[in-house]
């Protein structure tokens, strides 16, 4: 075993035939010399035999000329790759990071030499397209292209074109590799998009999602595919049309929630949850998101707190000390919860109570909300001899929430939290006939950016031609935009 070398004095002659090799190997003093040799295992002392200097002559030779091979390689990509997939380099050898992690990536797939040399040919073939080759993408966490380009090179018997003739229209690496994906297997034009990425995860799912790709590249239906959930027709349907920048499980649960008719809002903030990573208690995640979407009033940023609670409660076990130093673990809190029965607002105050947050939405302060730079309005019109006033106002407090909500039999006082922090404001269309009956007609919430996002009536009904016209003419007098989903 070499010995950590331990450096001489500076005014420490060193004997002449250790100076005459330092010079000869070319080391500019004696302390990177002895560097080297403790790093490639040779003794760091001054004394030496002329067979342990010429044992460090031929290693230091090789070492040079290992050096020399690779930076002929890396100046000849196509001698690289063959040299990688031939195994004649490893990855332990390569200084470049791009290119290690190439090796890295071929020394990681089927060491089958067939495979091996088909896989070179797929690469060469690839070789203008450096970047898929020698780079990686950081909306997947780094993952080298390559190791997306080994696994379509797995289900090479599956391709409906041949390569040679790809022909990419985007310089973006991204979007060169997904049109690579869908070239090769997308035979009608129906993948959609985001499903591009299934080809660079490696987490156990993507398996199934990989086989998704090919499937409905070949013009099957999602609902043949083998999956984790259920897909009903209209899911199908909706996950083809899922936004680009979602993974699979957030297209899933997006055509779950679509087929299931939930808001735009509340569709939004289910995906950024933890039941868009993965479908386990699947049985149970159904109930919620149905809960979901026949209560299409729930503020949409209570939905994350929600389902945290509602997991917490039902699966997480709870740590217990029941002596000094003695934990025991106990079940769930709750771990027969079921959302049968339950109200939006029962759910809520359970929310704010396990955040310690605000407790009982009736004892809630009454302070009133932040008014925004715009105003209600009131419209008058004539029916006959009678005058109708639509009046448009804020709701300003907890209390005036509450009892909106309990008139129109909606859960529009669990915006309570957002109002209090200036995220949105909500206001109540009412009219008057003569000044006599005050009658509640639509809910409405405006957002911080000026825009109408919701309006529910009684037992969440969308405002009918008449209450629309009155909504609209208020958001031309107020400069307010209103949602494309309305």
């Amino acid at each position: 075993m070499a010995r950590r070398p331990k450096y001489i004095r500076e005014n420490d002659p060193l004997p002449t035939k250790i100076e005459r090799h330092i010079d000869r190997l070319g080391f500019e003093n004696s302390e990177h010399y002895f560097d080297w040799c403790w790093e490639n295992g040779f003794d760091g002392t001054i004394e030496k035999s002329k067979t342990d200097l010429q044992d460090e002559l031929e290693a230091f030779a090789t070492s040079l000329e290992k050096k020399a091979k690779q930076h002929r390689l890396h100046k000849n990509p196509k001698a690289f790759l063959k040299a990688a997939c031939s195994g004649e380099i490893s990855s332990d050898e390569i200084a470049r990071p791009n290119f290690k992690m190439a090796v890295r990536e071929i020394e990681a797939s089927n060491e089958s030499e067939a495979i091996r040399e088909s896989l070179l040919a797929m690469l060469l073939a690839l070789l203008k397209e450096k970047d898929l080759l020698f780079e990686t993408t950081t909306t997947s966490g780094e993952t080298p292209f390559i190791r997306g380009l080994i696994k379509i090179h797995d289900r090479k018997t599956l391709w409906l074109r041949p390569l040679e003739q790809w022909k990419p229209k985007s310089n973006n690496s991204l979007k060169k590799f997904g049109e690579l994906t869908h070239y090769l297997f997308d035979q009608y034009g129906d993948v959609p998009v985001f499903m591009a990425a299934v080809w660079l995860r490696t987490d156990r799912p993507s398996w199934r999602y990989r086989d998704w790709f090919v499937h409905l590249g070949r013009g099957y239906n999602l609902r043949t595919a083998k999956s984790p959930i259920p897909i009903t027709k209209k899911m199908a349907h909706h996950f083809q049309q899922a936004p680009h920048d979602y993974t699979v499980e957030q297209a899933i649960r997006w055509a779950q929630l679509k087929a299931l008719g939930a808001s735009e809002n509340a569709i939004n903030a289910c995906v950024a949850t933890r039941i868009c990573r993965s479908f386990e208690n699947e049985d149970f995640w159904f109930t919620v998101l149905r809960f979901i979407a026949r209560n299409p009033m729930l503020d949409p940023r209570q939905i994350g707190p929600l389902i945290d609670y509602l997991h917490n409660q039902k699966f997480v076990p709870v740590e217990m000390e029941v002596a000094l130093g003695e934990w025991r673990q106990l079940p769930p809190p709750q771990p027969g919860l079921s959302m049968s029965g339950r109200t939006v607002i029962t759910l809520m105050r359970q929310v704010a109570a396990w955040h310690d947050g605000f407790g009982r939405i009736q004892n809630l302060s009454n302070a009133a909300y932040a008014a925004p730079a715009f105003k209600g309005t009131v419209i008058k019109k004539r029916n006959g001899s009678q005058t109708i006033r639509w009046i448009i106002r804020q709701l300003r407090s907890a209390g005036e929430l509450q009892k909106e909500s309990e008139e129109l039999n909606h859960c529009v006082a669990s915006y309570h939290w957002s109002c209090m922090k200036g995220q949105c404001t909500i206001w109540s269309l009412s009219f008057t006939i003569d000044g006599h009956t005050h009658e509640r007609r639509q809910t409405i919430e405006v957002s911080k950016d000026g825009t109408i996002v919701q309006c529910r009536g009684l037992a969440n009904r969308d405002p009918n031609p008449e209450e629309w016209s009155i909504i609209t003419a208020w958001a031309d007098q107020s400069n307010l935009d209103v949602s494309t989903y309305l």
